[in-house]
């Protein structure tokens, strides 16, 4: 590997974890390096639990899957400090095993109550080894491709940055939900979008995909506010369907574009209409 390749440091936290979840991690993170480490000219390399305290990690990854409310406290608190640097995490919760039980003993409250509280971070759960595979893989591209800290320009280990935090905080970019919601669009020929909300049933289709993978509230609340948060800054726009069909707009493929995401159909030479 050339000397101008730039590592980047990611720490995997597992309270009470089992091995599936650590395996997955680190085979997704090979198959990052195997297809993006040569062409980008940056690695990701996992750093033990035992890494120097000195040496703060690009990315942390965060499984709570039932460990005691004290090992799940302090795995919490290096989320807290990863995130006030303006560094990404990645947190996952295991809807099979319940953390942060003091806060209530469903999983996905528990889960919810810590998005809330962390909303630069990434929150997300899982049920099976599947779920988390697919999961994981496309946040972390999504991750790489579009959070500020692995940006070209900016600072690429984490102990080049000032231990305190910045005066203005980093400009919040789209959540991870919008994101994924345009990615999977922009590979539809047509660059639609479906959304249908009955009750406490909510469907969003795109690329022939059925994004909302669960239908629990926390779920739900989750996939709805993205689709919100893409409608209110005009990244989509109506195509007709009685409401219920969207396209991607100009200022939508200008945002793909600038997270290295090329659409395939022909929309996008239009201008998004």
């Amino acid at each position: 590997m050339p000397a101008t390749v730039t590592a980047f440091g990611v720490k995997i936290d597992s309270p009470g974890a089992a091995g599936m979840e650590l395996t997955i991690v680190r085979d997704a993170i090979r198959e990052w390096n195997a297809h993006n480490a040569w062409e980008q000219k940056r690695i990701l390399l996992p750093l033990d639990g035992e890494a120097a305290p000195a040496c703060s990690p690009d990315l942390v990854i965060a499984f709570f899957c039932g460990a005691s409310n004290e090992r799940a406290a302090a795995f919490e608190a290096e989320v807290a400090q990863q995130v006030q640097a303006g560094r990404p995490a990645l947190v996952y919760f295991s809807d099979g095993r319940a953390d942060l039980a003091a806060e209530s003993s469903s999983p996905g409250r528990a889960m919810h109550e810590f998005a809330k509280r962390y909303p630069t971070a990434a929150v997300d759960s899982y049920g099976d080894e599947k779920e988390l595979r697919g999961k994981f893989a496309r946040q972390l591209d999504v991750t790489i491709g579009n959070h500020v800290h692995f940006k070209p320009d900016a600072p690429k280990r984490a102990d080049v940055i000032p231990t305190i935090p910045e005066p203005e905080p980093t400009p919040k970019a789209l959540s991870m939900c919008a994101q994924s919601i345009l990615v999977e669009a922009c590979d539809d020929f047509e660059a639609y979008i479906g959304r249908i909300k009955v009750g406490n049933l909510l469907k969003i289709q795109a690329n022939g995909k059925q994004l909302v993978d669960k239908q629990d509230p926390a779920t739900i609340e989750k996939w709805d506010s993205a689709f919100h948060e893409l409608v209110a800054n005009d990244f989509i726009h109506h195509a007709g369907g009685n409401g219920q069909l969207f396209q991607i707009s100009t200022k939508g493929f200008a945002f793909l574009k600038s997270i290295g995401k090329s659409p395939v159909g022909y929309i996008a030479e239009l201008g998004g209409m």
